[in-house]
């Protein structure tokens, strides 16, 4: 009998070892890298190597010391703005500079953990994506705990276990087709109650009126106590990142795009309705940020705000907002996009139906302002569930063009519209880059389904499509960006999983054998290139996000529901020496610090390159990664650079040294 015990343990270790051998093919970068790759990209340690429920991940100079910082945001978890110190650190400074989710309550967000219960007191906390728990420790001494909570949300169902709970619902007044739902609770004692709640991002009142003093009061994972009897539990939904000095006091402000409660938002009550806003994270005295959203005039209007970038449409020299609104087939209705056009006054009004650009009709997956035709206006190019469109600028109107449709088109599968947590969320990448040197921008476009390259063909005539395999690029990919990696002056292009192609002359691509993932490990995929140590060559850091249909068996015997929404962070420091290089940051006219649409062109005896500021982030809904690079090659001198800036105003300077970070304030002396 021991035998035959012995022999199935045997036969169940060889089965675990066999899973975990193929697990090779599952594995995160660097974990079998080879001996060059890891000379060329030494691992770069980042303040953490997972992030849940990451929507989007970028770079920004959030303080203005040249120094380039990360943020995240991660819809209704905690985010991240990781500062960098200039020695290779960072520190968080989301609570510091209050940004958090709810100012009053820092540290209310979702969080996979409880807290450490380290004194008598009411606990009241989030815990994953749809928990909400208030916890009575040891308050037998302090008194009887009784409250009320109420919400236009669903609660779908509790358990409690030393509280007693009652439960009444109310029709919506004033209009919405979801009652208010009031749970009234007690506890003598020790007790937990457990709510699932199915929209966290509805407001959630709460009211205490017991005797337990608010002192013993903890809220969230920083266990802050609230200044009243009175409070609420409110989250963001953050999504997109605008980032600019909009206030021109030196640092960045920050414009933040939220959902609309998973596209329900206008089945709410109007009182409800109007809590649940975008942010506009406005700098104030003292390094704390003010929501400046209604102030300014900016509207919500039941948008499901996804991508957001600032962009000088009008050519006026204020710059002006523009959010990408989806339409989750929830709620019948119209989800025109965005387009804030900034007054003199530094005022808001929604100019998009004036400039043709609130297409109600069309799905926009990714979009992109550059100058496509050259005549110093931004124009629009965006991936469409129908194909690829670019929106000619003439004077401010908008018109559309047709460009052609991809290898798949979303709008052939109805069943796929609104999925955004599935094998679609971040899929669509456009990446913007003059890779032939021809002086025109060209477009990559990634996805799971089918790359696709749109050549500029000069001024009017718009954009050819080509198959990026005919020049030895990628066919699929989860996430693809140009980048110049080794500072030859040739720019070449980051895929994921495929790695690196690097560009040789005549334009055409070949592997790199670096930066190389599993084939079909991770269904998403964000990548950031940047200079994050200020040694001259561009870093990386790269969120992932498994294909959890793909787990094995083993693997779902640990994995849990939450494990579906966990992120990989890796990011490598970029150790490819040896050519020369020039970065440059420019400082535009108030209205517009960042000079964003400022055109830069550099000469070198091999040729020229050109850049936008604006164009070139690498995170997927947001934009603040501003800083111009131009590799080099074997010379150590610019023989001239153009900038055009975005008045229109040109500036040249000739024999320019190289290796060093240039900074250019228009109007400046050559």
């Amino acid at each position: 009998m021991r035998a035959k015990y012995f022999i199935v343990a045997i036969l169940l270790a060889a089965v675990v070892a066999a899973s975990l051998y193929r697990e090779r093919d599952y594995l995160p970068i660097g974990t079998f890298p080879s001996v060059s790759a890891r000379k060329a990209f030494p691992p770069y340690a980042l303040p953490s190597n997972a992030l849940q429920d990451l929507m989007d991940i970028g770079v920004v100079d959030a303080n203005g010391d040249d120094l380039l910082d990360l943020f995240t945001t991660n819809h209704n978890y905690r985010q991240s703005l990781w500062i960098a110190d200039g020695r290779g650190g960072y520190w968080d400074q989301v609570t510091a500079w209050g940004l958090d989710q709810s100012p009053d309550l820092p540290g209310l967000e979702l969080s996979l953990s409880d807290p450490k219960l380290d004194t008598p007191g009411v606990y009241i906390y989030w815990k994953e994506r749809r928990k909400l728990i208030i916890r009575a420790h040891r308050t037998g001494e302090l008194g009887r705990l009784t409250g009320t909570l109420r919400t236009f949300t669903t609660v779908k169902g509790y358990e409690s276990d030393g509280f007693v709970v009652e439960v009444s619902k109310t029709p919506a007044s004033g209009g919405g087709e979801i009652p208010e739902t009031a749970i009234r609770f007690a506890s003598d004692g020790d007790g937990l109650l457990e709510l699932v709640i199915v929209s966290p991002g509805v407001p959630i009142t709460l009211h205490l009126d017991g005797s337990v003093p608010l002192a013993r009061v903890y809220i969230g994972a920083q266990k802050v106590s609230p200044r009243s009897q009175d409070f609420e539990l409110a989250f963001q939904d953050r999504h997109g990142m605008a980032w600019a000095d909009y206030n021109d006091d030196g640092r960045m402000d920050v414009f933040v795009t939220r959902g609309a409660v998973g596209g329900t938002l206008e089945s709410l009550p109007p009182s409800v309705q109007s809590k649940i806003r975008d942010q506009f994270l406005v700098s104030q005295p003292g390094g704390r940020y003010r929501d400046f959203v209604s102030d300014a005039g900016i509207a919500k209007n039941g948008c499901s705000g996804r991508k957001v970038n600032w962009v000088d449409f009008n050519h006026d020299g204020m710059l002006d907002i523009f959010i990408n609104c989806t339409d989750r087939g929830k709620v019948k209705g119209i989800y025109a996009k965005q387009l804030y056009r900034q007054d003199r006054a530094k005022h808001f009004s929604d100019a998009a139906a004036q400039a043709g650009l609130d297409l109600p009709d069309h799905e926009v997956i990714d979009f992109a302002w550059f100058d496509v035709d050259g005549d110093g206006k931004p124009d629009l190019v965006t991936s469409e569930s129908t194909g690829f469109f670019v929106y000619w600028n003439d004077s401010g109107r908008f018109g559309p063009q047709f460009i052609g449709r991809g290898k798949f088109a979303r709008a052939d599968n109805p069943k796929l519209r609104g999925i955004s947590d599935e094998y679609w969320f971040v899929d669509g990448k456009l990446s913007i880059a003059d890779f032939d040197g021809d002086g025109d921008l060209d477009v990559f476009s990634s996805s799971k389904k089918g790359n696709m390259l749109l050549i500029n063909k000069g001024g009017r005539l718009g954009f050819a499509t080509a198959d990026p395999a005919t020049i030895g690029l990628p066919s699929e990919s989860a996430s693809a960006i140009w980048v110049d990696y080794d500072n030859d002056g040739l720019l070449d292009l980051h895929a994921v999983p495929e790695g690196l192609f690097h560009q040789r002359p005549g334009h055409a691509f070949e592997a790199a054998a670096l930066l190389v993932l599993p084939s079909r490990k991770y269904m998403a995929a964000i990548i950031n290139w940047g200079d994050l140590d200020n040694d001259g060559s561009r870093d990386v850091a790269v969120a992932l996000l498994e294909n959890f249909s793909l787990w094995p068996w083993w693997k779902k015997l640990y994995k849990g529901g939450e494990d579906r929404f966990t992120w990989d962070l890796i990011a490598y420091r970029n150790a490819n020496k040896g050519s020369h290089w020039l970065q440059l940051r420019l400082v535009g006219e108030a209205g517009n610090r960042q000079a964003i649409g400022a055109r830069v062109i550099v000469r070198t005896p091999d040729g020229e390159q050109t850049q936008e500021i604006g164009s070139s982030d690498g995170a997927f809904f947001s934009q603040g990664h501003y800083r111009l690079y131009f590799g080099l090659g074997p010379y150590r001198r610019v023989e001239e650079l153009r900038v055009r800036w975005p008045d229109g105003q040109p500036q040249k300077f000739m024999d320019v040294d190289g290796d060093k970070l240039l900074v250019i304030e228009q109007g400046a002396a050559p």
